[in-house]
């Protein structure tokens, strides 16, 4: 799990030092943050031990989180974003048990904004429409944990956490409610594949953490 770790952690940081080595001459009052909240929904999976599969059952929660990046005049945008997830653990087969998943994302995104104009081409940057569609690609990594028990006096049945390469597509759109900012809503899909975990057993089994959030947000350049 170090190497593991290591290796994300040493991916995170290039990405992010060549993102910031790209903004360093960057004007100033192109630069923004965002605060997003959300509704985040895990499809229900399974436990993949070596012997068996058990099947899992989620609970929607929510999310929340934020941003830091640069918007360019051709209307690109490269971000910083750490948004953290949970859902409830319902049951595992049929046993009833209480849990939670949650993850806390590192991710660079990659994103392209438009803004919608009154030319003949139908889009223009500096336009006086004020939607703002976008759609962005994002790599990084994701603090995952898992817990569960299926007795409320009793010990833990799986109380571990692992890190894991994470990626996600973003489409969404923004309204302009000022000069400096803007109202967002957007679709994020979030997949880490193979998180490998141990029960309280030392029993070694995998999930795929595949993540949808709806978010609403309010992105604000300086």
């Amino acid at each position: 799990m170090k190497i593991k770790e290591l290796t994300i952690g040493a991916a995170v940081s290039i990405v992010s030092l060549a993102m910031s080595a790209g903004l360093a001459t960057a004007r100033a009052e192109n630069y923004y943050v965002d605060l997003h909240v959300g509704y985040n929904m895990v499809d229900n999976g399974n436990l993949e031990y070596d012997a068996a599969n058990v099947s899992v059952g989620y609970e929607q929660r929510p999310a929340f989180g934020g941003s830091f990046g640069y918007h360019d005049e051709s209307g690109f945008r490269v971000e910083a974003e750490l948004t953290h997830r949970y859902n409830d653990i319902n049951y595992f087969d049929a046993v009833y048990v209480k849990g939670e998943l949650t993850s806390l994302s590192l991710m660079v995104n990659a994103i392209y904004e438009l803004e919608i104009g009154g030319d003949s081409s139908g889009y223009g940057l500096g336009s006086d429409n004020p939607l703002r569609p976008y759609i962005g690609l994002g790599l990084g990594g994701s603090r995952i944990t898992m817990d569960a028990t299926d007795n409320l006096a009793g010990p833990a049945v799986i109380d571990d956490l692992t890190y894991a390469f994470a990626y996600q597509g973003i489409v969404g759109f923004g309204v302009a409610v000022t000069e400096t900012s803007v109202m967002t809503l957007d679709f994020r899909y979030l997949v880490a594949d193979n998180i490998q975990f141990e029960d309280e057993a030392a029993t070694a089994f995998e999930i795929d953490a595949i993540q949808a959030t709806v978010m609403a947000g309010l992105r604000t350049k300086f």
